[in-house]
């Protein structure tokens, strides 16, 4: 063999290895950088509308009225359009800190930033500003997003009826024509040139809200739903196929009471279809603990919990949960945070993006004969330590918190910071949690109020009833759900109801 050949042949050898490395690189980016979230990545919790429009809204002149009329009409007034968007970045500047405060790596949005009027206001006309804006917060916050696909556009749906009934402010961004996509094609179109812009921003896309009840668009239609989402999770996926998909959240289970029957049979024949095969994760709201018929226990949790698992595992197999809506309020609330009902006229503006369900139960003040107990922040911070502890020993890979809002309401005092920004006690309990278990490989139930969780290759225990399991002893760590840390003697151990410990 020639000198020549030589030469040439290594010089082949290196070009090969080279491109391989390029190509492994890329692969390794690609995949690393992938919105593919789980708890071993992103932690146990995220927050929720971090970044609220409404809080702009109210800051904005005579936007309250405007919007009574729908998005559409409301950006006509290009003035206070432009307030507004003034308005949202400063809440964003203000509220970063408070997203980077809690350590989460996730925030759960809804209307407006990711919905079809708002992004393509015309057919064919694309406006990228708010969503823009609201995706820049996050990228400076550091978190990844939870994205609601929002599917109604007012053109798309010229022969839909505005829904009187529904006037919370998230359906003034849609004009408050909620049903299905007419137009399939174009809805795929929007959606894809969505994905493709915001693929490394979005964790998880959500297709709507709540669709199982009145103002989700599908009530009574679990078949319009499938539809909807099988189409919405193929182009998602085809634009991103390291993209993550779950259903518009489920309103609630055994705890919603005389409505629990239809939402149940909703999902049980979204599954049944199929459903479950078109989503990463099941989605579902639990609002008990913040209602005006609060129990403020954990059996009603875990009737919810089993009552879902049940139903996917009889209808095609379980997906991890992942609840984008929960709460448990602190004080004794004597109204709820709203500045204005929901009637006919005016859409519901307050601190926290109240959900379609929430909207109808809590905009009127509570009754003194109603008699809620007083629940201490530290009650509180114990009711949350336990149903996250039960959220997890369950399936759930995510829970969302609200971020901010006032006290003396059901939802306003189960925000994670006051109106003042300081946190209620219950962030540092689930900061801990996070600490502790977050990327766990296993989760055990011992007995009730007894759970057992491998970590890190760590074994930790979260405990609050009973006596301590005999397979713990000599000296042990016990954190508090204050999150402080004392090393004990295992024997000196007593477990207490409303005083529940990690122990490791």
């Amino acid at each position: 063999m020639s000198r020549t050949i030589k030469i040439l042949l290594v010089i082949m050898l290196v070009v090969l290895i080279g491109a391989g490395l390029v190509f492994w690189k890329f692969w390794l980016k690609r995949n690393n950088s992938s919105p593919t979230t789980t708890a071993s990545e992103a932690g146990l919790f995220g927050t929720m509308v971090a970044f609220n429009i409404n809080d702009a809204a109210n800051e904005t002149p005579g936007m309250t009225d405007a919007l009574s009329k729908g998005w559409t009409k409301f950006k006509e007034d290009s003035s206070t359009y432009q307030n507004l968007l003034s308005n949202l970045q400063k809440v964003i500047s203000d509220h970063t800190k408070l997203v980077k405060a809690t350590g989460f790596s996730i925030d759960r949005t809804l209307a407006p930033y990711f919905t079809w009027n708002v992004i393509e206001p015309q057919k064919g006309q694309f406006d990228w500003d708010l969503t823009d804006i609201y995706v820049k917060g996050t990228t400076n916050a550091g978190i990844k997003i939870s994205a609601g696909i929002m599917p109604f556009a007012s053109w798309d749906q010229q022969n839909t009826q505005v829904n009187a009934n529904c006037k919370m402010l998230d359906a003034a961004f849609y004009d408050y024509k909620i049903g299905s996509p007419n137009d399939l094609a174009e809805y795929q179109n929007f959606l894809t040139k969505t994905v493709e812009r915001y693929k490394d921003n979005v964790a998880v896309w959500e297709i709507g809200n709540e669709n199982d009840g009145p103002c989700g668009g599908y009530e009574d239609n679990p078949q319009g739903y499938f539809d909807l989402l099988k189409i919405s999770s193929e182009t998602i996926k085809k634009a991103d196929p390291q993209a993550k998909v779950t259903n518009g959240a489920d309103a609630g289970g055994p705890s919603l009471g005389p409505g629990a029957d239809s939402v149940k049979n909703f999902w049980t024949k979204f599954f049944a279809l199929g459903g479950g095969q078109y989503i990463d994760y099941f989605n579902f709201h639990y609002n008990a603990e913040r209602s005006q018929g609060a129990k403020l226990d954990t059996a009603t949790f875990q009737k919810d919990l089993t009552s879902i698992n049940d139903m996917m595992d009889q209808n095609g197999g379980r997906k991890s949960l992942y609840i984008t809506e929960f709460g448990v309020y602190s004080g004794t609330p004597s109204s709820q945070p709203v500045s204005q009902s929901p009637t006919t006229n005016q859409p519901v503006t307050s601190p926290g993006n109240l959900s379609q369900n929430q909207s109808k139960q809590v905009a009127a003040p509570l009754s003194a004969s109603q008699n809620l107990p007083n629940e201490s922040q530290e009650a509180q911070a114990a009711l949350y330590f336990k149903d996250s502890i039960l959220a997890f020993a369950n399936g759930a890979d995510f829970v969302f918190i609200d971020l901010i809002g006032p006290d003396g309401g059901l939802v306003g005092s189960s925000m994670a910071f006051n109106t003042d920004s300081q946190p209620r006690l219950f962030l540092a309990t689930l900061k801990t949690i996070n600490q502790k278990l977050a990327g766990f490989s296993k989760a055990e139930k011992i007995i009730d109020g007894q759970y057992k969780f491998t970590a890190g290759g760590k074994t930790i225990y979260a405990l609050w009833s009973g006596t301590l399991p005999s397979e713990i002893s000599g000296k042990v760590k016990v954190t508090d759900i204050k999150g402080q840390e004392q090393t004990l003697d295992a024997a000196a151990i007593k477990l207490i109801p409303d005083q529940p410990v990690l122990i490791e």
